[in-house]
Parts: structure tokens; sequence; C-alpha cells
């Protein structure tokens, strides 16, 4: 499953209230980037009662090389329970089909 991968470490120059207890990297590959765009594209989604697209967000506890703790992030398009399209309904028909 295509997701957008990220890093979480205690943001140790924290100086206000407003700003980010942990911050950090993170990256998609343009592949993981194109396969998201086409399974909206393609209406595979969850949607909240807003019309909003629902997301998946996992999270594993790790350590550096340096020995800080971090959290490692994956979030992707919530699609459970989504009906895949056939591959017939999305065939554009043209003169020759009738």
């Amino acid at each position: 499953m295509p997701a957008f991968n990220s890093s979480l470490f205690k943001n140790e120059r924290k100086e206000r209230e407003n700003q980010p207890d942990y911050t950090g990297p993170g990256q998609i590959t343009k592949e993981d980037f194109l396969a998201i765009y086409d399974q909206v594209m393609a209406n595979r989604y969850n949607t909240d009662d807003e019309g909003r697209i629902k997301v998946r967000v996992a999270g594993w506890k790790k350590q550096s090389k340096t020995g800080k703790t971090y959290i490692s992030l994956s979030l992707s398009i919530d699609d459970y329970g989504v009906q895949p399209q056939a591959a017939a309904a999305a065939k554009i028909l043209d003169e020759d089909d009738f």
C-alpha cells in the first residue's frame, strides 16, 4: 500500500507553547505519490461526515544511530471496505462498442 513516511523527534528547540512538541522529516516516493493520486481519482477511499478523505496513521517507536528515541510514521489512504472498481466499468466506450 502506498504511503507517506515520516519520523518525529522531540523538538529540542521548542521555545514557545504553540511550537510542536515533536517534529521531523518526511518523504514519499514519486511512485507512491502517483499511486495515491490514482487511488483518490478512482474514488477508492473513505470519507468523514464532511467529505474529507480519511487516512490511517501508524507509528513505531525506534532509536536512531545516535541513541535518540523517535517515532517512525506511515500515513496512507483509508480504503478499508471500499469495493475495487471493475476494470470494465472504467473503460470508456467509443462508437465501435455499440
